[in-house]
């Protein structure tokens, strides 16, 4: 009883420190409308999909996370992007909708522009009555909290060609504390995300797909993602990522049929949790259809 405690007490923390920051995805370059509203309807296909993250396996009340997403080109070269987002961790869930929606602006024969809006719903729980504890009846857990629905709206833009790519995004505009009328359960900051990558040719059948990610949020230390993704044919991609001091991994994607991709991602971490976990795995099922409506806008290769 006693492990449970001290772990949740840990979750917990770890959880304030967490709910910082917005749903921490390996593959968001399978899906950039995760951490842009500007990349919805940026591609000639449309894609659903669910994606499952299972962090530090092994540990009790360790995070999981669950979405369905969906990104789709509209007429008059606007795209929409949406998707339902569950955390969980120990007893506390975190549940978010989203929706986006973007314009994509020609800027020249090669440069297009991209500018997304977001709007947000999201409820958080902490099911405390479902601890058990060593003294019965402890108030400290014997009720629950439930947070209501609250909103939030975020912002990003997008500059493109067919082979480099560049974005900044604030998904989560507004701070907000979350508190049961007395103590304060979490505290939402805003992020700011610049990114950028490009396309290689290496040969007829590989290219070198590049890519670099910037998270910024309020008390917490600047953080980047690496992605060295190799893709064969349109058809296999796999490569490395290194997350600042905090994980590395390897990223694998196929694409069964032409409307079916798979992704997997392994994340080991380099922090003092490898002595408690190795485990960090990631993997997410895409679904692919040509859209109806034709862009004007020439279509990037580089996002898989």
């Amino acid at each position: 009883m006693k492990r449970i405690i001290i772990s949740f007490s840990f979750m917990l923390g770890v959880f304030q420190l967490l709910a910082q920051q917005d749903p921490l995805y390996g593959q968001y370059i399978f899906n950039n409308a995760i951490i842009n509203p500007a990349q919805a309807g940026v591609q000639d296909v449309n894609q659903c999909g669910i994606l499952a993250r299972r962090q530090w396996l092994g540990m009790d009340g360790a995070p999981a996370t669950n979405s369905i997403f969906i990104n789709t080109s509209l007429p008059k070269n606007l795209g929409f992007a949406g998707g339902i987002y569950s955390d969980r961790i120990g007893p506390i869930r975190d549940l978010t909708f989203q929706a986006d929606v973007a314009a994509h602006v020609p800027i020249n024969s090669n440069w297009t522009f991209s500018g997304g809006i977001r709007t947000m719903a999201s409820n958080l729980s902490v099911n405390l009555t479902s601890l058990q504890t060593n003294q019965t009846g402890d108030p400290n857990f014997n009720t629950n909290f439930n947070s209501g629905t609250y909103f939030n709206m975020g912002a990003g833009v997008l500059f493109y060609s067919e082979k480099i790519f560049a974005g900044a995004s604030f998904p989560r505009l507004f701070t907000r504390e979350v508190n049961d009328g007395k103590t304060a359960i979490s505290k939402y900051q805003n992020h700011l995300y610049i990114y950028g990558g490009t396309e290689l040719k290496v040969n007829e059948d590989f290219t070198f797909k590049p890519s670099i990610l910037f998270k910024r949020v309020s008390d917490a230390p600047l953080q980047f993602d690496l992605n060295f993704v190799f893709d064969y044919k349109d058809v296999l991609a796999a490569g490395p990522m290194i997350r600042s001091r905090d994980a590395i991994g390897f990223l694998l994607g196929y694409k069964i049929t032409s409307k079916i991709y798979v992704g997997y991602m392994y994340e080991y971490p380099l922090t003092d949790l490898r002595l408690a976990t190795k485990q960090t795995h990631e993997l997410s099922l895409r679904m692919l259809w040509q859209t109806k409506y034709k862009k004007r806008v020439k279509s990037p290769r580089y996002f898989l």
